[in-house]
């Protein structure tokens, strides 16, 4: 037996035990405590919004359903933390993209330029699209998305301005390894280079890559301004993570239970805008008073990138899910 082999025995037996602990096929018969993970520090909007979720189910509850939330790592990266969902070790996370690695077609979730704004988000999430979005984590992953956290969107800083399309053509930019990301970039007319993040602001310093994409909280926590001097708004992926429930929990709670969480979850995903809103200020301020700022007409780069969905027309569901999102954006 392999060690990936053992190592999932032994979560599965942890898992099986854990919910017997818990009485998770009897939730009502008193309290049940429950495990939420992230990723990021406390101190995160989305961390942040999970402990008041958390405060929010026990709260409405009187106690009968209390959550304890492992925040910064604790419960490992976001691979580990999906993983622990799928065994059962963990019952509630906060996750993002890391979904399309269970599903190549929620890729769809970081598909740059396909997203107008939050609201387009939320739309597509709370709907019929959603709905699809959700049968797709049960089935694959065996997990369900209760709400949207919204993030800032991504923006490009590079080592020179970019005030249009045509300025980013030939830039080695630096994006993440995911295969339609890269296409999208590439489509652009730029050099798509992934590269492990902490190694970005070194090679900006150096003139190893010529810019990079990052939602602001990023660029500033990295002080990308000390090491490139241009920021263009392209707002190019309004980013968000999703409160995910796993499945066997969720339909082990009563109606009135699956009720208050999922209204839970909602309450903590506006509670969680209004923080991004309120550091999304203050952060843009550190940044671009040592930045020159542009705001590119971004219908070129939409046009630039509208078929390359095209590509991944073998993904299975990949190009339903892509025209949907689409029509939610065209009839806002």
């Amino acid at each position: 037996m392999g060690t990936f082999t053992k190592s999932m025995t032994k979560s599965l037996v942890a898992g099986a035990v854990l919910a017997g602990v818990l009485g998770l096929g009897s939730v009502p018969a008193g309290a049940a405590t429950f495990k939420l993970a992230t990723g990021t520090p406390l101190h995160n909007p989305e961390t942040q919004a999970a402990v008041k979720f958390a405060e929010l189910v026990t709260e409405r509850s009187n106690g009968d359903i209390k959550i304890d939330v492992l925040s910064g790592g604790q419960a490992g990266g976001e691979r580990e933390i999906a993983e622990s969902l799928q065994l059962g070790t963990m019952h509630f996370a906060v996750l993002g993209g890391i979904v399309q690695n269970f599903d190549p077609a929620l890729m769809i979730v970081e598909w740059d330029f396909l997203f107008k704004d939050d609201e387009h988000v939320k739309r597509v999430l709370y709907g019929p699209v959603g709905e699809k979005i959700n049968e797709r984590l049960v089935d694959k992953m065996g997990v369900r998305n209760l709400a949207p956290l919204m993030r800032t969107p991504r923006l490009l800083t590079t080592n020179k301005p970019v005030e249009k399309l045509d300025d980013v053509k030939g830039m080695k930019i630096r994006v993440p390894e995911m295969p339609g990301r890269l296409a999208l970039w590439e489509a652009l007319g730029s050099k798509p280079t992934p590269m492990a993040f902490p190694e970005v602001v070194p090679a900006l310093q150096l003139g190893t890559i010529d810019g990079q994409e990052n939602p602001i909280g990023l660029i500033a926590s990295a002080k990308m301004q000390e090491a490139v001097g241009n920021l263009a708004m392209t707002n190019h992926l309004p980013g968000f993570m999703m409160v995910l429930v796993a499945e066997d929990v969720w339909q082990d709670l009563s109606k009135e239970q699956q009720a208050l969480v999922g209204q839970a979850a909602k309450d903590a995903s506006a509670f969680n805008d209004e923080l991004v809103k309120e550091q999304e200020k203050t952060q843009l301020a550190e940044v671009t008073a040592k930045m020159k700022v542009t705001e590119p007409d971004m219908g070129p780069w939409r046009a630039a990138t509208a078929d390359v969905y095209k590509k991944f027309e073998n993904v299975e569901g990949f190009v339903d899910l892509y025209e949907s999102i689409r029509e939610v954006g065209a009839s806002q």
